[in-house]
């Protein structure tokens, strides 16, 4: 009976291998060349892209810290006439929310640090303006305009006095500049700190 092989090849009698695909004919041939075949490794996966930090480069975490801080500065103005001693609860709670905030439109996890930073960069803009505002306010009130207005003011003798020192009076803004940054930037951290733990808590109870 002629001999073939799989592929159709016909083969001799004493043919160990087709010489048309190579198929070894014998079971020994076969379970020494599985033996002798190189174990080919599973494909390594590739890691994944690393979640993007809380930073300025980081799109979503400007975009979240400048909404946040321009919804509490109006927050903070209502607390200036109403309590003015509810100014750091207000800032916690800006750092909270942001934290809230961008964990709820990012599906990274936010680890408390990040929460800090996060609180950080809102407070950061706020500051930003409170700066800007206290420098403008007095060049206005250093200039001689600024000066008949605020002396027609009732009540504020000490600083019209301090305006006629240009020194006295620039140091003693930024002898409130400096605690002002620390209260604006720290305060916001802390709350985002605390909204990233509160995250993170419900995520592990979930």
């Amino acid at each position: 009976m002629e001999q073939r092989c799989t592929c159709g090849a016909a083969l001799p009698d004493d043919a160990r291998f087709c010489h048309k695909c190579g198929k070894p004919q014998y079971e020994e041939d076969i379970a020494r060349l599985a033996a002798e075949a190189p174990v080919v490794a599973p494909p390594v996966p590739l890691p994944a892209n690393p979640p993007p930090r809380i930073s300025f480069r980081n799109s979503r975490a400007v975009v979240v810290s400048l909404v946040v801080a321009a919804v509490s500065l109006l927050g903070l103005c209502a607390a200036a006439f109403i309590a003015p001693l509810l100014w750091p609860v207000v800032l916690c709670a800006a750092g909270f929310a942001a934290a809230m905030l961008y964990k709820g439109h990012s599906p990274e996890p936010l680890s408390p640090s990040a929460g800090a930073r996060l609180g950080w960069m809102t407070g950061l803009w706020l500051f930003l303006v409170f700066a800007i505002s206290a420098t403008l306010t007095s060049i206005y009130l250093a200039s001689p305009n600024g000066r008949e207005a605020l002396k027609a003011l009732p009540n504020i003798p000490e600083l019209a006095k301090m305006l006629d020192n240009p020194h006295q009076f620039l140091m003693s803004v930024l002898a409130s500049i400096i605690p002002t940054f620390f209260m604006v930037t720290l305060l916001p951290g802390l709350g985002g700190m605390l909204g990233a733990k509160l995250v993170t808590r419900g995520r592990r109870s979930s």
